[in-house]
């Protein structure tokens, strides 16, 4: 990984609602429409987030009809979080 991606990485889980986002797609893939209440916030404010994430490659999503499930894209997320909980 570049400078750059480490950066962008931190960046992301330096922002409580992305380090939220990241933690709950963690556990599995989600559905949008779940993510604010695991989270407690807005569903604006999540899709905003969301859309970073996805922008800077830390999440992937894909259509199922018309639900957009979300789910952890790079796997170097993993370990750092891991550090973080020990």
């Amino acid at each position: 990984m570049i400078d750059e991606e480490k950066v962008q990485l931190f960046k992301a889980l330096s922002e409580e609602t992305r380090y939220k986002i990241v933690k709950v797609l963690l556990e599995g893939e989600k559905c949008a429409c779940e993510i604010p209440g695991l989270i407690g916030k807005t569903q604006s404010n999540t899709s905003m987030h969301l859309a970073k994430l996805q922008d800077w490659g830390i999440i992937k999503v894909k259509k199922d009809g018309k639900m957009r499930l979300y789910s952890i894209d790079n796997e170097k997320i993993r370990p750092i979080l891991k550090i973080l909980d020990d």
